[in-house]
């Protein structure tokens, strides 16, 4: 079952300037099952451009799991 991930102020933020992805695109991608930061740089392309955004992508996929916890 994929982390139920709450809305919030920041999803419009962009976290990729390479690839112009935001919050609420990764949070998308992580409840439709992407489990990994790999899984998200698949479903979204952030974080494939210069990868200056990984650290931003991983803590969003950590808070996500441990907000399914």
């Amino acid at each position: 079952m994929a982390p139920a991930i709450p809305e919030e102020a920041d999803d419009d933020r962009k976290i990729c300037f390479c690839h112009n992805v935001t919050c609420r695109v990764i949070k998308a991608a992580i409840r439709a099952g992407a489990a990994t930061v790999s899984d998200v740089q698949k479903a979204t392309l952030a974080s494939t451009g210069c990868g200056g955004c990984e650290y931003e992508v991983r803590d969003i996929l950590q808070k996500a799991v441990k907000k399914s916890a």
